[in-house]
């Protein structure tokens, strides 16, 4: 993550249903604005327990590759 907070969230469905399990009540993977310390976490089409981070890497604090 670079420390960058990201813009939004994309998953595959499973991790959604997951995740709202554990964060949201059971059963909320369905709502279109599920959230996560304010940034939007949303289903998609990719492959399971695949997780996508979208927003800008701020090239100053990316550090080393």
């Amino acid at each position: 993550m670079y420390q960058v907070r990201p813009l939004r969230v994309f998953c595959s469905p499973d991790v959604l249903d997951r995740y709202c399990e554990i964060y949201q009540r059971d059963g909320e993977a369905h709502r279109r604005e599920v959230q996560f310390d304010g940034v939007p976490v949303s289903a998609a089409i990719m492959a399971p327990g695949t997780i996508a981070f979208e927003g800008e890497v701020d090239q100053d604090r990316m550090g080393d590759w």
